[in-house]
């Protein structure tokens, strides 16, 4: 049974309770993950060699606090290893993952006519509020499609300060901090001042996502949960979850969500196979496209793309896009190669090495010709 986490909590507290749910085991009746359809005459296979090496070097902590490593190829579930003393049953943070989920529900609503499409005005979504600070033309000017490149030129830093302090507590003045203990999520991001003209730069800002959550409810009349368990969860085989929401019912869109990661393998096999799943087109094709396409720096629609100075070392690492959060979470999309995967961790100082380091050096290294 999902539980609402209220906002009146501090963030230190709220943590805390997601860490306990997290290591609370929650198992679902089925997995989607275990009927997936297999490839009989797909041309590679993984060596398991290779693949032994990096668990390894993964329970030795070369990875930093790594908590699991999925990996479905050619449409099988090809590996599954959980380490220091998680398990299937665990539900685990996403983080800013929750954004990459966010985007497939707008592209849903979008498709179900229930958003006119990416060029509409922000504060149109918004009229409730008539008396927005910082008003000018570069504000007004702001729309769905700069909120989903996080290019709306809002004044903002959830970078640097960090989102927790010296002491590992929760820093107050970080952005994101001051917003989740803001007693109105929507009206605080709308409320901000402006730095840049929309479309001028990109700007790391969760703020924008918590903006579509609340664009999701006054479009479809239902929370971005709610929608997401009618129109993506249910379809995909998702069953059990956890999702932060403020005391007035807004969806914390932003980094609030808590999956089974092999859940979130499912997740990303749906954008593998371009938004279709036994037989139905979840995510429209052109949403997917378009969200996984660069627009400016290395993002797309709350989705990243392989950089492309990476791709200039590793060629073959051309075409993979990803979702990523805070601490280790990673569903990286291998289309090439027909994979997808998935690690959650709790890597909150940068310890150890990243999902590139184990894709360059073992995953990729462990695809082989049949």
């Amino acid at each position: 049974m999902k539980r609402k986490i209220l906002s009146s909590v501090s963030l230190l507290i709220l943590l805390a309770i997601l860490l306990i749910i997290s290591a609370c085991p929650s198992p679902q009746n089925q997995y989607a993950i275990d009927f997936l359809p297999g490839c009989d005459d797909c041309p590679t296979e993984l060596d398991e060699d290779i693949l032994a090496e990096l668990v390894k070097k993964i329970e030795d902590g070369d990875y930093g606090n790594i908590h699991s490593l999925i990996i479905i190829h050619n449409d099988s579930l090809a590996l599954e290893e959980y380490f220091m003393a998680w398990n299937r049953d665990m539900p685990h943070n996403c983080y800013s993952v929750t954004k990459s989920v966010t985007s497939a529900l707008v592209g849903i609503a979008l498709d179900q006519d229930k958003i006119d499409g990416v060029e509409g005005k922000l504060l149109n979504y918004f009229p409730e509020y008539n008396d927005i600070k910082n008003l000018d033309e570069r504000k007004e000017s702001i729309t769905l499609e700069h909120l989903l490149t996080m290019t709306a030129g809002f004044a903002w830093n959830e970078i640097n300060p960090p989102y927790l302090d010296s002491e590992g507590n929760p820093n107050p003045e970080n952005d994101a901090i001051e917003l989740h203990e803001s007693s109105d999520w929507i009206k605080h991001v709308l409320d901000l001042p402006m730095a840049n003209a929309p479309g001028e730069k990109f700007l790391y800002n969760s703020g924008c996502t918590i903006l579509l959550s609340g664009i999701i409810t006054n479009t479809t009349g239902q929370s971005a949960e709610e929608f997401a368990k009618e129109n993506l969860f249910s379809k995909i085989g998702i069953t059990n979850w956890e999702w932060d929401t403020s005391l007035d019912g807004i969806t914390n869109t932003g980094w609030g969500l808590v999956l089974h990661p092999v859940d979130m393998a499912m997740f990303g096999y749906l954008f593998l196979k371009n938004g279709l799943l036994n037989g139905e087109q979840i995510v429209p094709k052109d949403w997917l496209n378009e969200s996984t396409r660069r627009h400016l720096s290395i993002y797309g629609y709350h989705w990243y793309v392989m950089p492309a100075a990476m791709i200039e070392d590793h060629p073959e690492a051309n075409g993979i896009f990803y979702a990523t959060g805070y601490g280790g979470q990673h569903i990286m999309i291998v289309p090439s190669i027909n994979m997808v995967i998935v690690t959650t961790a709790e890597n909150f100082t940068g310890q150890g090495g990243t999902l590139f380091d184990m894709l360059f050096e073992y995953i990729l290294p462990a695809v082989k010709e049949k």
